[in-house]
Order: C-alpha cells, then structure tokens, then sequence
C-alpha cells in the first residue's frame, strides 16, 4: 500500500489561520448581534431615560439658576421608542408616563435622583385601593401629621406647601372634574413628636381620613422611645375606619448634633408595616456633599433648598424650593404606583395573570386547579396584602400574643380643640394671675402651650384610662427657653408621682417630649395632677413650664 501523505503546517501558516477563523466567526457574531438588537429593540420591559435640562427655571429670590446643577442627575440619552410600544402607551393614563419625554419631575431630577428618594417602596395596596376610590367618584381625606416644616414655617404663601401641591396633583390626576372630592386637612404641630402624636393624632386629623402622610423624622429624635410611639402611630392609624394609606415623608435638617434622626429608626417601623418612604436626604445630601467638598466655603446648595431667616440659612426648615421638591417627590412616586395598580386592573380585567411564587412557601407544594397556592391568608378573610402584623416589633415573637388596638383619650393646648386642656376648678388647680393659661410668643402665635411661671402654682385635670391603664403629659423641652420643672401625680399618690424638667442640654432642640406619670392603673376617671417647683435645672434659676398635652390609655 502507498504511504497516505501528510499534512505539515508551519507555526506561521497556523497562526494564520486561526486569525482568519477568528476574524470570520466575529464578523458572523456581530451581524446576529446588530440583527438581533434591531428586532428586540426597547421591548415592553425595558426601562425608561429622560433628559435632564439643568437650565429648569425654579422659583426661589436666593437662588441662581446654575446652583441647580448640583442636584439634578447627569444626562442620559433617551432611546427611540417603537411604534408597536407608542400605541400601547397611547391607551394608557397620564401618570403612567414616568420618565418618558413628557415627563416635567423627571426632566427635573433625573432617573437617578427619583430611584434614590423612594427609601421603601412596598406593594402599596392601601394607596391603590385610595385611588381607586377616588377615581370611581368618592371623596377621599388627605391628612398630614407632621411638624413646623409641614406646618410651613417660613413660607410666605401657603400655596408653596409641600401639601398643598400634592394635594392639588391628586386633584388633577384624579379627579379633574370635581376637584372637591379631595379635602386637604394639615394637622401639623410644630414642636412635637411622634410620643405625642400616637395618642393625640385625632385631635389634628379627622377619624374618617382615606390617606396619611407622616413627617416627623427630624422632630424625633433618635431613641427607641420615639421609634416605639411611632409605630403605635401607624398601627393606630391603620385601626381606622377607613383603613387608611400611609406614606412616610422624611425631610432632614443639618443643624443637629449628628446628621442621623429619628428617622432613620421610622425607617424600620415603616418596613415592617409595609408603608412606603419618601426620602428628601437621599436625593439633596450627596449633592450638598459633593459641592462643599470641592469648595468648603460654598454654600450655594443649602442656600437653594432651605429656609432663610433674615440673612442666615435655617437649616433645620426648607424654603419654598425645598417644598417644591417634597411635592415633586410624592408627586413621581404616586404616579408610579397609579400606574402600576393601573396596570394591575388592566390584567385582571383581560384575566391576564402571571402566577409567581407560593409553591415553595406551601408546605405541600400542591398546585390547584393549575396555579400554586398563595400562603394561608393570616388576616381571616380580608386581604392579606392589608395584614397588620399581630405583635409589636419591639416584642420577643410568639405563637399567640395579639396587639390589641388601643383608645387613648387625650386634651391638648389649644382654644380650637376638639378636647381642649380645662384645668379643673380651685381648691385642685391654681386660681388667679399666676394660674396656667394658654400662651404663646408673640413672634410664633401659632404654638400654643398651657404656662405658668410662679413655684407652687398647681393645676389638675381630669382623664380617663382603658386597658392600659396610663397617664402621660406631653411638655416642652429647651435649653434657652428658661423653663423649669414640675411634679406630677395621680389621684392621691403625690408620693409615687414623676417629677418633668423642662430644661435639657440639648442644644437648639425646643421640641415637646412626653412622659409618664403612671401606669397600670385601675380603668377609669382619674385625676391629674402637676405643681411647679422652686428647684430647677435652668442655669438661668427659670421656673416656666409649658404644657402641651395630657393623655390616658
């Protein structure tokens, strides 16, 4: 047989070839790729750029127009949109139009921007279910519990507040031809905290309110305490007929001890239930950041966006363009779930349903007529997506304990009270000049606190317990303010009483604290009572004592 001849390359012919293979097979991927991106090109799932006009005119006497740069996102390109998707979202409404070329909030800030400030999304089943309502024709109530900045401390026209923009947003939205179905109840207190709000919060707000917008996260300080009245806020809320929506609104301030307040305590109550947050630090304070980083004189970003008191920047209360991004941020947010619940019912309705999860979480992992189970509903019958949880957390978790809700009572400083604090009459309260009344600052007409100044002055109320069984008084606290200290009792037992100061060490913090003067005791009419003593804390020797609330549970 003949020798089958062979083949032999030399290493620079191999070479060789290898490149042409690899040239040839790269030339064929990239035709697929540039086929293949052409025809998926921007699919219904893909997510949406805008542009970025950092020339925005914003309204502010303090301001120019370059300072806006630093808060606004850097410029990205907006894709082409295929027609197929044009017609699709020609179908649906307005508010379903985030970060699209009509899109004024997000040309404003930038995707960047509005993706940091929602701190907590959720499902937002309370907040659909709200607008629906309110889009089926009903009247809904928009109540804000907040503080001075929400009571728009500084501003010169209402119609610059925060609320009353987003108010108006709703009104437009979703219901341009009766505007009236949404009603607007600011019940703002400034000074206060979430102690006080928990059992006083109907007294600001009606009972049948549909959604409420909490601000209270640099009014609480950052202690346990707060966080836990802040969570008896929302479950309290939550016990209300109308089963409210609640949105958590964090401002920050930046003339504190630390940058970290209360807030930052809420963020973990609002997590557990399930409320969603609204951040105005995580757009505002990397800008702020980055801008006296490269210049640490410059101070055009807080110029911007807070509040000016005569020639100084106020740091602790936003000016008008600071209102005007908390608007715009609840704004952008709302219509996101709007549109996603939207969506939802659009589903529903052509019984389009994409069943995810529940076969791993059933302990059988059985499947019912072709769909897998959801958990067991833990809420008895009503929607599990509305579930409040049935323990505390800051509880030890358990197989029973229920939280029952709660009914406090309460009577605050205020002649327009639902419940206005009446001392009751001599021989138990102080009679005459030296006796508590109602006062306020000339300068600040709007605070409004039961003060006497004279040691031994005494007044006492009346109030009423339930299961609890607790009494509290909610006071003022100031280190520059002079005020001085009391004891407090109930009933007969002066000895078992608490004694309240009203001045602390902390420095431009004047906020109302709350305090217990007893607990655990009989359900029923009780009587309160506080005498001002002559020793004080005040270095200044001032004996004034401001009462903001009393309240029983």
């Amino acid at each position: 047989m003949g020798r089958i001849p062979s083949l032999r390359i030399s290493s620079h012919s191999f070479r060789d070839y290898t490149l042409i293979v690899v040239v040839l097979l790269s030339i064929l991927l990239l035709a697929k790729f540039i086929v293949f991106y052409k025809d998926g090109e921007l699919d219904g799932h893909s997510a949406f750029y805008c542009n970025v006009d950092v020339n925005v005119n914003v309204d502010n006497d303090n301001s120019r127009p370059s300072e806006i740069a630093e808060a606004v996102a850097a410029l990205t390109p907006t894709p082409k949109v295929k027609p197929a998707m044009e017609a699709e979202r020609a179908r649906e409404p307005g508010y379903c139009e985030y970060c699209t070329t009509k899109d004024d909030i997000c040309k404003r800030y930038g995707t960047f921007n509005l993706a940091r400030s929602r701190a907590y999304e959720g499902p937002n089943a309370r907040l659909k279910r709200v607008l629906r309502k309110l889009s089926s024709g009903e009247k809904i109530k928009i109540g804000i519990i907040g503080g001075s900045v929400s009571g728009g401390h500084g501003l010169k026209d209402y119609h610059t507040n925060w609320s009353y923009l987003y108010a108006q947003y709703i009104r437009e939205t979703f219901a341009p031809e009766n505007v009236e179905l949404v009603e607007l109840i600011n019940g703002s207190v400034g000074a206060t905290v979430s102690d006080y709000m928990e059992t006083c919060f109907l007294e600001h707000i009606p009972e049948d309110v549909d959604l409420v917008v909490i601000e209270l996260a640099i009014n609480d300080m950052r202690l346990e305490q707060l966080a836990m009245g802040y969570e008896n806020l929302i479950r309290a809320i939550f016990a209300l007929p109308n089963r409210p929506a609640v949105i958590n609104l964090q401002i920050m301030a930046l003339m504190f001890s630390s940058i970290t307040m209360g807030g930052d305590l809420h963020t973990a109550v609002a997590q557990y239930y399930d409320t969603p947050i609204v951040s105005v630090r995580n757009v505002l304070l990397p800008h702020i950041f980055r801008s006296t980083e490269l210049n640490s004189s410059d101070t055009s970003v807080e110029d911007y966006w807070f509040h000016h008191n005569g020639g100084d920047i106020d740091l602790r209360h936003l000016g008008t363009n600071g209102h005007r991004i908390l608007a715009d941020l609840l704004i952008s947010f709302t219509s996101r779930v709007a549109c996603e619940g939207w969506r939802e019912e659009q589903q529903a309705a052509t019984q389009q349903h994409d069943i995810v999860g529940g076969f791993d979480w059933h302990p059988e992992g059985r499947i019912e007529n072709g769909v897998t189970p959801s958990l067991p509903n833990p809420n008895e019958g009503s929607d599990v997506s509305e579930y409040i949880p049935r323990q505390s957390l800051f509880q030890q978790y358990d197989h029973a304990s229920v939280l029952l809700p709660a009914k406090p009572s309460c009577q605050i400083a205020s002649p327009n009270a639902k419940h206005p604090l009446n001392p009751l009459p001599p021989p138990l309260s102080t009679l005459g000049p030296d006796a508590f009344s109602l006062w306020s600052h000339p300068k600040n007409p709007g605070k409004v606190w039961l003060t006497a100044r004279k040691p031994g002055v005494t007044v006492a109320f009346r109030v009423r317990t339930s299961a609890w069984g607790r009494v509290r008084v909610t006071y003022l606290r100031s280190e520059s303010y002079g005020l001085g200290s009391v004891w407090c009792w109930v009933d007969e037992q002066r000895e078992k009483g608490r004694r309240l100061d009203g001045w602390w060490q902390q420095k431009n913090i004047h906020v109302a604290n709350t305090h217990n003067i007893a607990e655990s005791i009989s359900p029923g009419e009780h009587i309160l009572s506080c005498e001002i003593l002559k020793e004080t804390k005040d270095p200044g020797g001032g004996t004034e004592f401001r009462i903001v609330a009393v309240d029983a549970l």
